[in-house]
This record gives structure tokens, C-alpha cells and sequence, in this order.
């Protein structure tokens, strides 16, 4: 798939490899330097002649698709153009990028390379102030605005132009667990699961404590399964087993039955390659201001590519699809005024999206057009955080076979409760924090790879994950009290067995849950952390953007995180993706056909 990248000069970039060409012998040959990934250590690994580099791999790599993989192979193949590891880092992969040229350093230097020569400033980007036209402009390249991509070429779009702040399209989507609620009446049929649409409006309702607009939640809960079939029609395969989310409520997740979020974005890239070049995406260009006409219509956007202005006009409207604003600490202590105001959001609390990208820019933009921001206190907590960062890799929470235990080996909580909940009774431990423990059941061996790409080997190289034969020695490990931790074993045992009633409240599923019994256990540790901003841009059931007066600001329209009433104060787990490619796929025919 070719995208609009980066502008880059031609003659400067010859002029970068011609003077390669001169710099102090190497000794030919392949070199290897173990470094560590974003998820685990991996090698890099460099062939080089006398005078240049000849290949760069990563064979072993465990880096997240779509972003540590992109920002891999991106950053190699930038070192590889311009012969020097002075490249810029690949927005939004900035881990994985510089563990590379880290890991390429190391490999130039056993060679014996002029250092000064491979080390240089590389890239240059001159000013390149350019204007497209469009009948659709999509701010944001993540699901949501992929979706909406897809949904208004469908409907009739002749050129749609996305403008992405990060190196790489998808978003957080990409390092999300993919989990769509939808009601499937062949699937959970076929699993004995009764649900309803009414079921799962009221608990979408209730789990947001009754906060949600009513007519978007309906939209949302009746059009869900619209959705899923959608997705399948462009390539995308869901297991025929229906689970439930961490915090879902109720078991109606469709998982992909490829790695997780990222199948969506790689489906969607395919759609994109296919297109023949009705749909065009611009990287590194993110959006700093939207253009009205005079009677107030919003008719394209600016975007800024390092440095370069981009200016991109829309005949039919606009959508913003830029996601949420969790990862800017200033703002979200701003407005935290609502359930968490009694928790400092401040930089001892990560987040789980990707960092650019969860910045809040889209509400900033549509704020100055005159859009209406509703529920911006309303921040989820997501109990999956990792200490220090905040990101969800390692043991998740979601699943079953699981315990939550805090630092004296108790259990504390009902491991199936909402995520406001489940983050509350968090935050009364010692410490802030919990062990979830796992056993076989999860990694049959420490070199199996669960769904996400990551095993316990990895983790434990890491120092994110404590292995232990038996439990005494896990409480050992990790400073627990061994008997507290083997009741805590013993108590869900019993839930699961039928033999007790959990006194937290957790009910287990006989199809799914079973009982803990035999080593290897693991511990991960855990932490909360900022996972979804529920408020955002108010919007109408066509996603048009409504402003401070009610009325609709004509050419304007939202999806996904960045708007605000779908979920209330609390969103439901798989109700994330559920509503970015719910409402994407209905955007199309509303923007383009004005239906």
C-alpha cells in the first residue's frame, strides 16, 4: 500500500549515500547486538560490506503490529536509504525506532565504522506548502477514521484524504484487544448465551450509570451486529466463540480471530491499496485548523507536515476521528471534576493509548468552530495498567483463569466487575497496586505466546512477570503472605467447582472458567490506568457535531473516542470498538449522500 509520506529531497538524499560511499572501511560481514523491544529483548541483526550497510533484521522481534513492527521496519528502512542511523524516529513507535538504531550502533561499531559518518543528521524536510481537494476529509487515521474512510468511499465519495499526526495509521486500535460487543444471535445461540438488544441497551445504560444519551446508546446497541457483519464483508474473521471483555457486563465480545486490534487496521489498509486512489493518506501531518466558509459551513482543514503547510478542502464535510485525550495530563486534571476528582491524575497514573496520539486535539479544534464538549470529567480507569507506564502489554485482565490478589496475597475484588469498580477497590490497597496470578492454564509453557504475540519468557525478561513452580514459592517471589495467597487459590477453586459462592461476588462460567490447580504459576504486577475519556464532542445520531446553541455546525462530524454520551460515566468493556466501528461505518452515507 502506498501512502503520502514525508516529503523528502530527492538530490539530498543521493548526496547522503554518495557520501556513504567514501566513509573508512568497514570489515565486511554480519554483526548481531541484543537490545530491548517495547515487549521483549530482540536482536538486531547488520550485514555491511567495507563501505555501507547491506540489510538490516530483526528476526526474533515480539514488537506490537502496526506500530513496534511499523516503526521497526520504517526506521530500517530509513537507515538503509540514507546510510546513518541520524534518522528521525517513527512517530508514535519512538520506543521501538530508537531500540533499533540502538541495536545498528552497536553492530557499526564491532564492524569498525567511522561513527562520525554513520550518526549523522540524515533527514531533512524543506518547506513544501501544498492544497488537495477532496469530497471527504477524515482527521484521524485510527479506527474510527478508517472506518469512516471505508464508509464514505462506499457511499459514493470519489476522494477521500485522511490527515494522521503519528508515522503509521491505526491508532490505539492497533494495541487494543479488538473485543466488539454486538448482539449475535447465531453465535451466542450456538454457546447457550441469552441476550437481547433491550439486554444490552439497559446494562450499556446501567454500566454508565445511566449517563449515556439514550438515543446514541440505542443506535449504538441495535446497530452493533451492522457492524460486525460489515466487517467481515471487507476480510476481517472473528472467532465463533463469543467471550466477555474485562468490564464488559454481559458475554457478547467478538474477538478477531487474528491478532487482535490490528486485524481491523490491516483489513482496512488492504481496502485502501484497492481503492485506486480514491482514498489517500497523509502521515506525519497532523491537523491544526479547521476552514469555515462564510455562512459558518466547515469546508476543509490545515495540517501541518514538519513544517510544511497542508491545506485540504472538502466538498461534502469533514470528520473528526482523533481519539481521546488520556495521555495529556494537563487537560484531564483540568476536567477531572467528576467520579475520579478524589484521585490526582497526574504523572504517577500512565495511560494505555498511544501517547501522541491521545492528546485531545480534535476537541480543541472543534471547540474553536463552536462545537459543545459535554462529559469531559467522565475518565475511565482501566485496572490492566503496568507500573511506570501505564500500557496494557503483559498479563492482561481480560479473560478468564485468573485472580486478583493484593500485596498480602488476598483477593479484594470480584475479578468480573465493572472497571470503575474493579479501579476503586484498587486504589484502597496498599500501594495502589495487585498481582493478577495466572497459572498453566494461561501459558501452558513459558514460551507460549498468547494472542497478543507475547509469552512469559518475554515478560520475565522484561522484569514485568514472576514465575514460580508452586505457590510457596511464588508468595516468596513476590513478597506475599504464602497461606493468604493459597486460600485466595482455594476460595476460587471452590467458585469455579460450584462448591461455594464467591463472598466478592464473582460468578464463574462452567464453560469457561476451570479450576487453578498446578503450577507454573505467574505474577504480573498491576496498577490503574487512564484507558478511555467518555466526554467529548456532542454529536446527533448522524454524528454531526452539534454546537454550543444545539444547532448542527454544518460540514462537521464525529466518531469514536473523541465524541462524548455514547457510554456515560463508564464504559463497557468491547464497547469501545463496537462504537468507533458502529458509528464509522454509519458516518459514510450521512457525509457524502447528506441521507
Amino acid at each position: 500500500m502506498k501512502f503520502a509520506f514525508k516529503p523528502i529531497a530527492i538530490a539530498a538524499a543521493l548526496a547522503f549515500i554518495g557520501t556513504a560511499a567514501v566513509a573508512s572501511p568497514m570489515k565486511p560481514g554480519t554483526y548481531t547486538a541484543k537490545v530491548n523491544g517495547h515487549n521483549a529483548p530482540l536482536t538486531v541483526e547488520v550485514t555491511v560490506d567495507a563501505n555501507k550497510i547491506l540489510s538490516i533484521k530483526t528476526p526474533d522481534d515480539q514488537e506490537s503490529l502496526g506500530v513496534g513492527k511499523v516503526g521497526l521496519k520504517k526506521t530500517a528502512d530509513n537507515i538503509l536509504r540514507y546510510q546513518s542511523i541520524g534518522v528521525d524516529a517513527v512517530t508514535g513507535a519512538t520506543f521501538s525506532s530508537n531500540a533499533l538504531k540502538e541495536g545498528v550502533e552497536k553492530c557499526l561499531k564491532q564492524a569498525g565504522a567511522d561513527m562520525k559518518q554513520f550518526t549523522r543528521k540524515a533527514e531533512k524536510h524543506p518547506i513544501h506548502n501544498r492544497t488537495y481537494q477532496a469530497d471527504v476529509v477524515v482527521i484521524g487515521g485510527g479506527g474510527a477514521g478508517l472506518a469512516s474512510v471505508i464508509s464514505s468511499m462506499q457511499a459514493g465519495a470519489k476522494k477521500v484524504i485522511v490527515l494522521e499526526k503519528l508515522g503509521y495509521v491505526g491508532g490505539s486500535t492497533n494495541v487494543s484487544e479488538g473485543a466488539l460487543n454486538a448482539v449475535d444471535d447465531q453465535r451466542q445461540k450456538a454457546q447457550g448465551i441469552k441476550d437481547s438488544y433491550e439486554t444490552f441497551y439497559e446494562t450499556t445504560m446501567h454500566g454508565g450509570h445511566d449517563k449515556g444519551d439514550p438515543t446514541l446508546v440505542r443506535f449504538l446497541t441495535s446497530h452493533s451486529m451492522d457492524a460486525v457483519n460489515w466487517l467481515e464483508s471487507l476480510g476481517v474473521k472473528f472467532n465463533d466463540h463469543i467471550g466477555a471483555a474485562t468490564g464488559s457486563l454481559g458475554q457478547r465480545s467478538h474477538y478477531p480471530a487474528t491478532p487482535y486490534g490490528n486485524t481491523y487496521i490491516r483489513t482496512f489498509e488492504k481496502v485502501i491499496a484497492d481503492s485506486n486512489g480514491k482514498i489517500q493518506v497523509l502521515l506525519d501531518t497532523p491537523a491544526v485548523k479547521l476552514i469555515q466558509n462564510k455562512s459558518g459551513r466547515v469546508v476543509g482543514v490545515v495540517g501541518n507536515n514538519f513544517g510544511s503547510k497542508v491545506t485540504v478542502m472538502a466538498k461534502d464535510g469533514v470528520i473528526i476521528a482523533t481519539g481521546g485525550f488520556g495521555a495529556n495530563v494537563a487537560y484531564r486534571q483540568k476536567v477531572n471534576t467528576g467520579v475520579w476528582k478524589n484521585i490526582k491524575l497526574d504523572n504517577s497514573i500512565g495511560c494505555t493509548n498511544i501517547q501522541k496520539a491521545a492528546q485531545g486535539q480534535g476537541l480543541f479544534l472543534a471547540q474553536k468552530v463552536g462545537a459543545k464538549l459535554i462529559g469531559l470529567s467522565d475518565i475511565q480507569i482501566h485496572p490492566c495498567g503496568t507500573p511506570g507506564t501505564g500500557l496494557m502489554e503483559n498479563i492482561r485482565t481480560s479473560g478468564r483463569n485468573r485472580i486478583f490478589v493484593n500485596s498480602d496475597g488476598n483477593r479484594f475484588v470480584n475479578e468480573g466487575a465493572a472497571r470503575d469498580v474493579l479501579a476503586n477497590a484498587i486504589f484502597q490497597q496498599k500501594g495502589r497496586t495487585y498481582w493478577i496470578v495466572v497459572n498453566k492454564l494461561r501459558y501452558p509453557t513459558p514460551d507460549f505466546k498468547d494472542r497478543m504475540g507475547a509469552s512469559i519468557r518475554n515478560m520475565e525478561a522484561l522484569g514485568a512477570v514472576v514465575e514460580a513452580p508452586t505457590l510457596d514459592e511464588l508468595a516468596k517471589k513476590t513478597g506475599m503472605n504464602a497461606e493468604n495467597l493459597k486460600k485466595a487459590i482455594a476460595d476460587y477453586n471452590a467458585v469455579v467447582s460450584g462448591k461455594a459462592k464467591d463472598k466478592l461476588g464473582f460468578v464463574a462460567n462452567n464453560k469457561d472458567d476451570k479450576q487453578m490447580t498446578e503450577g507454573p504459576w505467574y505474577a504480573c504486577r498491576k496498577v490503574p490506568t487512564v484507558h478511555h475519556t467518555m466526554g467529548g464532542i456532542k454529536i446527533n445520531v448522524k454524528s454531526q457535531v452539534i454546537n454550543t446553541k444545539g444547532k448542527v455546525i454544518p460540514g462537521l462530524y464525529a466518531v469514536g473516542e473523541v465524541t462524548g454520551g455514547i457510554h456515560g460515566s463508564n464504559r463497557l468493556g468491547g464497547n469501545a470498538i463496537a462504537d468507533i466501528m458502529t458509528f464509522g461505518h454509519a458516518v459514510g452515507p450521512h457525509i457524502v449522500q447528506g441521507k
